[in-house]
């Protein structure tokens, strides 16, 4: 088996900005996945020690009426926000399992594909998702972070709707 090195869009294995995109993905990979391992674990002081401080985390968009119900989704700036909003998920749903299913890393950027099962406390019903990070990495600190999901399941629990049911 052999492995080859294409050049980047530049013409060299350096991206535009000259970065060596070897060394960088290399630095990439071991950020995203002390994140990952530390969010999966529940430990948090480590996962806010991998963001920059001015970290911009787009945590869904809040669409009125449909899944405004996740009341920690939206953009944040700042280690300080991200905590917050952390904090209003934990207050409203119990995390039973996170996994790391998959890691993909390029230079700067690491997609990370998480398996979750939890409980929405309020209600006591259970979803179960998976749910995919985008990192970007640079100074080896995540500077940002979008999550993406299908919020079907996660909405249903808050309302209370349990599987094979009918909603009201």
């Amino acid at each position: 088996m052999s492995t080859s090195i294409s050049a980047g869009p530049c013409g060299t294995l350096r991206n535009c900005r000259g970065d060596d995109m070897s060394n960088l993905s290399e630095e990439t990979r071991k950020v995203a996945q002390r994140w990952f391992d530390a969010l999966t674990g529940g430990d948090f002081e480590t996962a806010l020690d991998t963001l920059d401080e001015n970290v911009e985390w787009i945590n869904y968009t809040p669409v009125p009426g449909y899944n405004d119900d996740m009341k920690w989704i939206g953009t944040y700036r700042g280690r300080d926000a991200v905590l917050g909003t952390l904090q209003i998920f934990t207050g409203a749903v119990d995390v039973k399992s996170e996994k790391l299913v998959d890691l993909v890393v390029d230079g700067e950027q690491a997609a990370g594909v998480i398996h979750e099962v939890s409980v929405v406390k309020e209600t006591g019903v259970e979803f179960e998702i998976e749910f995919i990070q985008w990192l970007t990495v640079r100074g080896g600190r995540i500077v940002r972070w979008k999550s993406y999901t299908d919020p079907s399941q996660i909405i249903r629990a808050l309302r209370g709707d349990k599987p094979g049911e009918v909603a009201a």
